[in-house]
């Protein structure tokens, strides 16, 4: 979920101080690499139960969707001649953007 760009009179102002274990601020700051945003960021969207999503699934589901365009393109430049095949292409490929909408939610 992208955050709306503020205004000036919107910026951020407020300011709180948290205190954590080495280990914690490790793997927040290794969550917050994976996810490919800043580290206050990232604290903000779970105190605010907001939705995190890694890039590299982002990267996965756009490249997954990219395929089935290409199938499909296919399917439809060779009038459905490989029918069966596109289909257990098709299913196969959305099989795949489900398990990684899955481990989003995770």
């Amino acid at each position: 979920m992208a955050r709306p760009k503020l205004n000036d009179a919107e910026k951020k102002a407020e300011r709180l101080t948290v205190r954590f274990l080495p280990g914690e601020l490790n793997e927040l700051s290794a969550q917050a690499d994976m996810s490919g945003l800043s580290l206050s960021e990232l604290i903000r969207r779970k105190a605010l139960k907001l939705h995190v999503v890694p890039a590299t699934d982002m990267k996965t589901l756009s490249e997954l969707r990219r395929i089935g365009g290409l199938i499909k393109h296919l399917f439809n430049e060779t009038n459905g001649l490989y029918r069966q095949k596109t289909a257990a292409l098709l299913d196969e490929l959305h099989a795949a953007v489900v398990r990684v909408g899955r481990k989003r939610e995770d």
